[in-house]
């Protein structure tokens, strides 16, 4: 179980070594965890903060929404970003939508000079995290959930609130008479991030006699210490790149880290790797195998004499 905590302190001592003088720019929905970020880091005396909205267009109510939460900002002194989405007819609804939030942050930090964009995820949203990547199969070492400082492309990621419960949350709010609006997609069961939420981390407490959101957060954790070690373990890994792609060295290599090198290659390059794919050939790099390669994602992935190539089409 998370202790505790009061998110201004919180927050106090997660900006104290951090901040530079650049401005914030604060990813705002106007729900509970957002609008306890956005006062906290008031009541912390940060200054040139800008808010950044994103309207997904689910809702008839959300254009309204969102000049109630520019009227907000006017009032708070916070310069006001906001775009409209279109809703996407077909596919993972919340993956594109989150692609689109993320974008748009993306842009706004490359041009306004941002030190960094602050998310208001909080623990149960980091062990519902660790819980998805978990059941979908991802590798341990990749399986981590969210971390208070990372990187989206070239946007510096903060979430300060990692380590702070959405009860406190509320509790902030409640006790400062903070109204927050209520987006009732958040509980809408077509959604998987609502399913969970609702209905399987509550099945896993019921059946564990505890709460679970600790060990998920354990496991995150976890995961991303291993994810460290074995880069760390692969950074002295012969790997040559041209304009024609990519190859690098995988004998010598222990096969978890073989694994590992081909794993963070294969994103580099954009290429997606199939469980099945990626098992191969680690089997044909301990077998020695040579001329063996496949097509994926528009590149030929090639194995010879103990290296892997990425290879441009």
């Amino acid at each position: 179980m998370v202790r505790s905590l009061d998110p201004k302190a919180l927050l106090s001592q997660f900006l104290k070594s951090r901040l530079l003088g650049r401005p914030l720019l604060l990813g705002y929905s106007g729900g509970p965890d957002s609008k306890a970020l956005l006062y906290a880091l008031l009541e912390n005396g940060v200054k040139n903060l800008h808010l950044a909205h994103v309207d997904h267009g689910w809702r008839e109510a959300s254009r309204e929404e969102a000049k109630l939460l520019k009227e907000e900002a006017e009032k708070l002194g916070c310069p006001f970003h906001t775009i409209r989405l279109g809703k996407a007819k077909k596919g993972n609804l919340e993956d594109k939508a989150r692609k689109g939030r993320l974008a748009f942050f993306e842009s706004l930090f490359l041009e306004g000079n941002f030190q960094a964009v602050l998310l208001a995820h909080q623990a149960d949203d980091l062990a519902e995290t660790a819980l998805k990547r978990l059941l979908e199969g991802a590798h341990l070492a990749h399986a981590a959930s969210m971390e208070e400082v990372s990187r989206f492309g070239k946007m510096v990621v903060w979430r300060p609130f990692l380590n702070v419960e959405k009860k406190e949350l509320l509790a902030f709010l409640e006790k400062r008479g903070l109204k927050p609006l209520i987006d009732a997609t958040n509980f809408d069961p077509a959604f998987l991030r609502a399913r969970m939420r609702e209905e399987t981390v509550p099945f896993l407490n019921r059946s564990f006699g505890k709460e679970v959101g600790g060990s998920l957060r354990l496991f995150s954790k976890r995961s991303a210490e291993l994810r460290d070690y074995l880069n760390k373990k692969i950074e002295s890994a012969c790997v040559e790149r041209g304009a024609w792609g990519l190859f690098a060295k995988l004998d010598g290599l222990e096969r978890v880290e073989q694994r590992h090198l081909l794993l963070k290659l294969a994103k580099e390059e954009g290429v997606a790797f199939p469980r099945s794919v990626l098992e191969s050939f680690l089997d044909w790099t301990a077998e020695k195998a040579a001329h063996k390669r496949i097509e994926l994602g528009g590149k030929w992935v090639a194995l010879h004499g103990g290296f892997i190539f990425f290879i441009r089409l």
